[in-house]
């Protein structure tokens, strides 16, 4: 059997034996590639997990987290490039050629693309000071939303209203207003009847907070006493007392809506009323 797949090998002509040497060549090129990204990640999670172990603070690991990001795909973007050159080797092209050409192409583009280093060098400064991390909550501008990926150039933040993803180059950017960084404040403007006794309202204010904090999903979320500013303003119809809670990063939501709705059922049980708008008709006629 063997005698006779090497007669019938070498009686293959000599282009059908390239083209056979070379899809094999591809696919071991091929195998390759996937097997190095495969444990260039593998790699990465596992020492990433390993100093996630001995840090205490969110706000590191989550900068680890991003730096990872783009350290793996700066390295995958270089072997790709170096399966690309690995392809046209196979093929039979110089590929010297080709390399002294980039390297001069590279550096006249280089020369004449001011914005590209501009958003490199200012990604890099972004990157090297934390200021933004992948998961953040932030304002670009007019662009509101979760940070989904940090490379050099480009941060890409998916807004919270629309779902839309938007690509911002860090060269643009003047101003970021990070709302999840180190912890956060979730702010309460609290309305009552103007017959209302303010004293009575701070204490319902200072329960409900009470209650709030025997959920301890809650309580992890929560950092500090509730902060009662007074009465802060007199409207047409109402009192305004305002307030504010200390929270995780991104838990100022949370802790929100869900003392919202304590403050609804204490105030109604306290016969605290909560002054709205109301239209009354009158017929003349």
């Amino acid at each position: 059997m063997e005698e006779f797949l090497k007669l019938e090998f070498a009686q293959l002509r000599p282009e059908y034996i390239k083209i056979i040497v070379f899809i094999f060549s591809l696919i071991k090129c091929t195998f390759l590639l996937a097997i190095t990204i495969k444990l260039l990640r593998l790699i990465s999670n596992k020492l990433v997990n390993k100093i996630k172990a001995k840090i205490d603070s969110p706000e590191r690991i989550q900068q680890l987290i991003t730096l990872k990001i783009i350290i793996v795909h700066a390295l995958e973007v270089f072997i790709f490039g170096v399966y690309l050159i690995s392809i046209l080797f196979l093929i039979g092209i110089d590929v010297r050629p080709l390399l002294a050409t980039a390297g001069v192409l590279g550096v006249a583009i280089g020369f004449g693309s001011k914005k590209l280093v501009e958003d490199v060098i200012t990604g890099v400064i972004i990157l090297l000071e934390g200021q933004i991390r992948v998961g953040d909550y932030v304002e670009i501008g007019e662009i509101k939303g979760m940070v989904e990926k940090i490379t050099l150039p480009l941060i890409t933040v998916r807004t919270i209203d629309t779902g839309a993803l938007c690509f911002v180059r860090c060269g643009y950017i003047n101003t970021i207003v990070n709302h999840t960084m180190q912890y956060s404040y979730s702010f309460f403007a609290f309305d009552v009847a103007y017959d209302t006794n303010i004293e009575h309202a701070y204490d319902v204010i200072k329960k409900s907070f009470n209650i709030l904090l025997e959920n301890d999903e809650y309580k992890k979320i929560v950092l500090s006493d509730i902060e009662i500013f007074g009465l802060d303003e007199f409207k047409e119809s109402s009192l305004c007392i305002k307030c504010r809670v200390k929270t995780q990063p991104k838990g100022q939501w949370i802790i929100r809506r869900a003392f919202n709705k304590i403050i609804k059922e204490q105030f109604e049980i306290a016969n605290i009323e909560i002054p709205y708008n109301q239209l009354v008709v009158t017929n003349k006629a």
